[in-house]
């Protein structure tokens, strides 16, 4: 780019001077608009205007690049649910983004990578590394890892997660737009990293867990997406396929089906507020899924010392597959008190069941096999933004867990100790630099 600025500067000047033996020495004005002989074009890094900013062509293409990312270091206090369970925790996260575009003949061209590396320590968990996104973008054709089509809100600003579907996936899919603002996109997505099965809540159950045969389909995407001046909508919908491998049943007088459709359904709302300031926000999202547990936000419910691992599907006393029940609302409101400082209010309250006989009472008074379960969870984070790209922010959160009744810690009839509920609390510091 340096050589290319002073071939530039260079052309432009009338009277030229070259500084020869330590000597000024006048050039000729006509020698400076003479070429170099044998020199080759000029050929360098520019900006690029066709995108958004950060963009620049990539010297002999017309491809725009844009090279972006992430630093994040987070501090997270949460309620330990034994003495052998750490209170803190710290991690340190890096994000690296490349975008490129090249506008053609048949629509944009475009190709997405992020990658995360993550250090953990304490409660949060083990160190992770992951690709979040590689896709292909031609028109309307989408072909990758992405966010999945159907999600909506997907825990964007709020530190700990609400219970609503947040997946990167691996995704086929194409979209049709009609008009300026309304987009329809059917999707061919992952089933495994939505499969959810899990073991009962205890032994004795009189049933079983369901054991997952290999996949032979993948989930089935819908999106109606519409997104006029003043916010946007979504209706979504999934169905996904549930095979078992327990074609012979614990207990029964027939073998039950061996195949099972799970669906989802999903409806979302965002709202700018410029009344209130200028980029405040609304969000409010409601979903339900028979057998798709991964589209309401549910994985494991576990909170302290309950074990509480949610399943697509169990089997019953009488060797019939059941599917699960779910449902969850969620909210999410962003308020700008000042142009540097922001706040953000979140909520959800989800719900899991188990119709047809899922668990039994035992002689203790504790439940065994699959109990239904309310999770509603509560917080709102402060952030100061006192430069572009730069965030520090605190944030409370609050969990309650109920499973309708009173499991045995660790799933350990044995023991004899009952649990009814539990609460948790949760504060974390947050420094996060984007570029």
């Amino acid at each position: 780019m340096a050589m290319g600025l002073f071939r530039e500067t260079r052309r432009g000047l009338s009277a030229s001077a070259l500084l020869l033996g330590g000597c000024l020495v006048p050039a000729d004005p006509q020698a400076a608009n003479l070429p170099a002989k044998g020199a080759a074009p000029a050929d360098y890094v520019s900006a690029c205007f066709t995108h958004r900013a950060g963009f620049f062509t990539i010297p002999g293409t017309d491809t725009c690049l844009r090279i972006g990312g992430r630093v994040r270091a987070e501090f997270r206090y949460l309620d330990p649910g034994t003495r052998a369970d750490d209170a803190v925790g710290s991690r340190a996260r890096g994000r690296i983004d490349l975008d490129a575009r090249t506008r053609t003949d048949h629509g944009l061209l475009r190709a997405k990578m992020r990658y995360e590396l993550t250090r953990n320590t304490g409660n949060y968990g083990p160190d992770t590394t992951s690709l979040e996104e590689a896709y292909v973008q031609f028109g309307g054709l989408t072909a990758g890892r992405l966010q999945s089509f159907f999600d909506f809100y997907t825990n964007d600003e709020n530190f700990a997660a609400v219970t609503v579907s947040d997946l990167k996936t691996n995704v086929l899919a194409y979209t049709a737009m009609f008009g300026s603002d309304l987009s329809a996109t059917l999707s061919l997505e992952d089933s495994i990293e939505r499969r959810q099965f899990a073991a009962p809540n205890g032994l004795g159950f009189p049933g079983e867990g369901f054991t997952s045969a290999g996949a032979r389909v993948p989930d089935l995407v819908g999106q109606l997406l519409w997104e006029p001046d003043w916010g946007k909508a979504q209706l979504s919908a999934a169905l996904h396929q549930i095979r078992s491998d327990n074609l012979v049943p614990g207990s029964g007088p027939t073998p039950f089906v061996n195949t099972e459709y799970g669906f989802a359904v999903q409806a979302g709302l965002q709202v700018d507020l410029p009344m209130l300031a200028e980029e405040d926000q609304f969000w409010l999202q409601a979903v339900y899924a028979e057998g798709a547990l991964s589209y309401v936000g549910f994985g494991d419910t576990s909170i302290k010392e309950i074990d509480l691992g949610q399943t697509d599907a169990y089997v019953d006393a009488l060797g019939r597959a059941r599917r699960s029940r779910g449902w969850a609302a969620a909210a999410r409101f962003v308020h700008y008190w000042t142009p540097q400082i922001r706040q953000v209010v979140f909520g959800s309250y989800g719900v899991v069941e188990y119709p047809g006989g899922s668990i039994v009472t035992t002689a203790a008074g504790g439940t065994l096999g699959f109990p239904d379960t309310t999770d509603w969870r509560i917080g709102s984070n402060l952030g100061w933004l006192p430069v572009s790209g730069l965030y520090l922010g605190v944030e409370a959160f609050y969990r309650h867990v109920d499973p309708r009744g009173r499991v045995f810690v660790d799933n350990d009839p044995v023991s004899g100790r009952l649990i009814g509920s539990a609460d948790v609390v949760e504060a974390r510091l947050r420094v996060q630099r984007d570029f």
